[in-house]
């Protein structure tokens, strides 16, 4: 018999599968040091600011959905709502992201210090991303689950600096990808997805996300990303409890 061609995927994947239920601590940002990923030293100090500190931005997004998918995302809507997940807004009118991230149990989710990014829009779920990371040939990819019924959807993502910017990509980088794990098994899909993320000022950024699917592109989002006020004038605020669980897979 011919050696199999099918590649083995070694990568840590969150073991956590629906929605998350129970109760876990605040925590300030989508990492602890943005410098595990990419040399920090050309990049603005505002751009490692909003990875660590994510909590005290406000986000501002545009999404833009391409003509020739629009019929999906129409029909997906309905779905997306009941699934909060990817619950993405059909207009293309700018509109306010709040959100919320918390620490998630490692034993459950079997990833290093996982944390979720609960977004919200008009307090409806629109994401929950648990964010981790692991080092693969000395390379420390973010690596990013989004919890569906008995699945996950996996985004690896490699960073790197580009003129002052941050990329961070699913296309480049020997893990980097986007997979989805059911049970044990884990299969890539024809998915791509690229973040640049700019300085505009010491308090400002903007971020432009794109997915592509099978090589096209279908899903274009622009970020305005502003530090609060309050956290501007060092007015510390008030920690509320926040409810979320985790659901594990049996």
């Amino acid at each position: 018999m011919p050696a199999t061609n099918q590649r083995t995927f070694n990568f840590p994947v969150s073991q956590i599968r629906g929605k998350l239920r129970h109760q876990h601590q605040p925590h300030p940002g989508l990492v602890d040091a943005l410098q595990d990923f990419v040399d920090t030293t050309k990049l603005h100090p505002v751009i490692s600011d909003f990875y660590e500190q994510t909590t005290s931005y406000r986000l501002l997004a545009t999404v833009q959905w391409k003509t020739w998918f629009k019929p999906f995302a129409f029909l997906y809507q309905g779905m997306s709502r009941l699934l909060q997940q990817l619950n993405l807004p059909f207009s293309n009118q700018q509109i306010e992201m709040t959100g919320r991230i918390v620490k998630v149990d490692e034993e459950q989710d079997s990833r290093q210090s996982p944390r979720a990014w609960i977004r919200t829009i008009k307090q409806q779920t629109v994401f929950v991303a648990i964010y981790s990371k692991h080092t693969s040939n000395q390379t420390t990819y973010m690596n990013i689950a989004l919890p569906l019924p008995f699945s996950t959807m996996v985004g690896i993502l490699y960073a790197y600096e580009k003129q002052g910017q941050l990329h961070l990509t699913s296309k480049q980088g020997e893990d980097a990808g986007i997979y989805l794990a059911i049970g044990k098994y884990v299969m890539q899909l024809p998915l791509q997805e690229h973040f640049r993320i700019a300085a505009e000022d010491n308090q400002t950024l903007t971020a432009v996300h794109k997915m592509t699917l099978f090589g096209i592109p279908f899903l274009h989002i622009d970020y305005h990303i502003q530090k609060n006020q309050q956290t501007r004038q060092g007015i510390s605020g008030h920690k509320e409890k926040v409810h979320i669980g985790t659901h594990q897979k049996e």
